[in-house]
Formats: structure tokens, C-alpha cells, sequence
């Protein structure tokens, strides 16, 4: 039987390209026609990108809901339209007087659950379009604003000026906007400010250091030996081991019982047979493992 590719693929995506132009590439390398990405990175970001190969992209919201990791460069003194460099560039107020104490303190403002307003230039959809075709061509339309959360934002170095730049390293949820954090904070500080670079150099287990480049990839002799197992995806559940019998039923969508030190599983888990490979998202009642949604197979 041909080994048909599936799992995660720990992607180092360059500055230069869109990341559907990664998950094109990925589809014709593979020769999988399931892919998907889990994050967009902006065509001028750089790092970690996690592509889900076959059966993994029915996890793709799953790795949504992991940490990811940002180091960005924030450059005071200056706005855009885009709040990048992508941007039309103007001068905002002279930076020279802010200091790194006072970088600090604004950051501690965004930490926790906070409110953005989705850029004009994203993925998010307004009546069946992405907002970054309405910007395209010109349209602006008002946006809701979302919940993000913000984990941690650390200022890492400071490069003071009429344009200054605060590098900083933030740790995020699903749905926050570096853009938008960038432009908040020099919103706070007075002066102004856009996103000048960015990677991502985590995305919950996985590390930017452990990545895979796409001409790495193409050099492979098989590109699927790149591909991480599919667990991954699901590391933050808790975890059931189960038998060779019980893993054939729960692999035919039947329920389990389980033994009694495993009756209090809370909420959804991930179920994994004894090889070590996921074969099923489910939840425990009463001892009873139900699938909800059965991948191996």
C-alpha cells in the first residue's frame, strides 16, 4: 500500500512570500492535496510556520489554540496604513524622549485578555470577502473588535531615537494581531508606531530551531520523513492510552470503558493507541470513552 503523507510539518517560511504561496509549495512537494496551514505569517514575517498534511488538517484548530511565540521589532516615531512596513509610511510624534521604563510599562497594559481591531490587511471576512481585498481596492469597512490574549511581552532590547525601536518578544493566543499590538502601543506612548519585523519562533511544543526550510524540503529524498506525528497538534489535552482491542473498537467509532483511574478525564482528550500514534479526539462520561472525531483508519 502507498504510505500517503500526514502529519505536521514544522515549516521556516521566509520574508517574500504569502503563506498560502508555503502551503502551495508544500501540496506539490508532498503530492498531498490536504494541506493547510495553522497561523498565517504576513508576506514580510518570517519563522514557524505549522503546515497539517493529510488527516492533520482536521486538527488545524486544534494547533490554533497552542502559544505561539513572536520577536518583533517596534518602531516608534512612525505610523503606516497597513501598520507594517507594506505601508504608506508617515512621521508620527519624536520618540527621542521615551525611554525603556516607559516601554516597559505599556507593555504590562497588554497583558491578558485585550480587545484588537482586526487590521484592514487580514484574512478575517467581511460579507464573504477577506478584508485585505476590500483594502486592495480600496474599501474600508468598520470592523468589531476581538479578544486576544496576550501571555507575556518583554522588551529584549531599545534602540533610542526621533525613531525609536523597542525589540520586544510576545507570547500570544489565538487571534492577536502584532500589527495591531504595535500600533496599540504607539498609540500609548504618544508617538506612534508600526511593526518593523517579525518571526515566529514558537508555536506551542514546537521550535523555530527545529524547522524545516522549503528548499531543505525539496532536497529531501522523501519530504514526508520531515513530517512530525500528529499528536502534537493536541499535546495541551489530556492524554488516554488504550489497548490493541479497544483501540479497534474506538477506531470504529464505538464507545470504551475505561478503567476507573481514568473515569474523571476532564473535558475532550486525546486517544492514542499503543504504537504512540492519535487514532481519536474524545470525551469520557461515566467511564465511558466516546469518540468525537476517529483520524487513524
Amino acid at each position: 500500500m502507498e504510505r500517503r503523507a500526514a502529519g505536521i510539518l514544522p515549516l521556516h517560511k521566509p520574508a517574500g512570500i504569502t503563506s498560502f504561496d508555503a502551503v502551495r509549495e508544500v501540496r506539490r512537494l508532498l503530492d498531498e492535496r490536504r494541506v493547510g496551514h495553522a497561523g498565517t505569517l504576513d508576506p514580510t514575517a518570517s519563522g514557524l510556520l505549522p503546515v497539517c498534511v493529510g488527516r492533520a488538517t482536521r486538527l488545524v484548530d486544534y494547533m490554533h489554540a497552542q502559544p505561539k511565540t513572536y520577536h518583533c521589532v517596534v518602531r516608534l516615531g512612525e505610523r503606516s496604513t497597513t501598520m507594517d512596513q507594506e505601508g504608506e509610511i508617515s512621521r508620527g510624534s519624536d520618540a527621542s524622549a521615551i525611554t525603556d521604563g516607559e516601554i516597559t510599562a505599556a507593555l504590562r497594559l497588554f497583558i491578558g485578555t485585550i480587545m484588537q481591531v482586526p487590521p484592514m490587511h487580514s484574512a478575517v471576512r467581511h460579507e464573504g470577502k477577506h478584508l485585505y481585498e476590500l483594502a486592495r481596492a480600496g474599501v474600508e469597512v468598520e470592523r468589531e473588535p476581538r479578544e486576544a490574549v496576550i501571555y507575556s511581552a518583554d522588551l529584549v532590547a531599545f534602540r533610542p531615537g526621533p525613531v525609536a525601536e523597542a525589540e520586544i518578544v510576545v507570547v500570544s493566543g489565538k487571534g492577536a494581531y502584532m500589527r495591531v499590538l504595535a500600533y496599540d502601543i504607539g498609540e500609548r506612548l504618544g508617538t506612534g508606531g508600526l511593526l518593523g519585523w517579525l518571526s515566529r519562533t514558537a508555536y506551542g511544543s514546537l521550535q523555530l530551531a527545529g524547522s524545516v526550510t522549503l528548499e531543505r524540503l525539496a532536497s529531501m529524498d522523501d519530504p514526508r520523513d520531515a513530517l512530525l506525528p500528529l499528536g502534537l497538534a493536541v499535546s495541551h489535552l489530556p492524554r488516554i492510552d488504550l489497548g490493541p482491542q479497544q483501540a479497534t473498537l474506538l477506531r470504529r467509532g464505538q464507545g470504551v470503558w475505561l478503567p476507573r483511574t481514568q473515569h474523571d478525564t476532564p473535558g475532550e482528550c486525546a486517544v492514542f493507541e499503543a504504537g504512540g500514534e492519535l487514532i481519536a479526539l474524545g470525551e469520557v462520561q461515566g467511564g465511558l470513552l466516546r469518540p468525537s472525531k476517529v483520524l487513524a483508519g
